[in-house]
């Protein structure tokens, strides 16, 4: 019997574009998308491995290649709208104009020039808020965070410090608060077993004013 799926750990997949110039190609991403070369291979050079941030592609001379129909690689980037205007700067053919989708991207399709065509997208839906179950986070420091709508449920909080915390909407329950400090947070819609703690500070303040 084979081994499970679930034990085998799975490494990098990196995208791979065939290109007639090897070097033309390297020019192109690497002054207009920024990527760096960080392997080669053969003499003539035939292969090479370009890194930007997390993104990886790879490379490799084909004489006679004819590009594709399909995308060869999807690339999830910051800011869609900047990069889009570096390609048409360099005049890279645009496949697929700029445009939101309704799948909950914002996204164009362009060819490099050897007519490999990458389709870059930026998400347009709000990072998830984390959840976070059974933890022992006794003595951490949460500081210039976002946890809007955090879910804290079984946590160990004890003599946490939070300085510079988005706590909006988040909600705790069944988590040891002791010796916990709060410190220039947004505690707004902050709830405890369901109890507005941003509402109970507002009734204290007037009470003591």
């Amino acid at each position: 019997m084979p081994p499970s799926i679930s034990t085998l750990r799975f490494g990098r997949l990196a995208a791979s574009a065939f290109t007639r110039d090897i070097q033309a190609s390297f020019a192109f991403y690497s002054d207009v998308l920024g990527f760096e070369k960080t392997f080669e291979n053969g003499d003539p050079v035939g292969f090479m491995i370009l890194e930007k941030d997390d993104a990886e592609l790879h490379l490799s001379f084909v004489a006679d290649h004819q590009p594709s129909n399909a995308n060869i690689a999807h690339l999830l980037v910051s800011d869609v709208d900047a990069l889009h205007d570096r390609v048409v700067a360099a005049g890279a053919p645009i496949i697929k104009a700029l445009a939101d989708k309704d799948y909950g991207q914002r996204a164009f399709v362009f060819a490099d020039p050897d007519g490999n065509r990458i389709d870059v997208a930026q998400s347009q839906r709000p990072p998830s808020a984390p959840c976070l179950k059974r933890r022992d986070l006794s003595g951490a420091r949460f500081e210039t965070c976002r946890l809007a709508e955090a879910v804290f449920d079984d946590v160990n909080l004890g003599k946490a410090r939070f300085n510079n915390v988005n706590l909006s909407g988040a909600r705790l329950t069944d988590v040891n608060l002791s010796n916990v400090s709060i410190d220039d947070a947004n505690i707004e819609g902050l709830t405890i077993y369901g109890i507005d703690i941003h509402a109970l500070v507002q009734e204290a303040l007037k009470r003591g004013s």
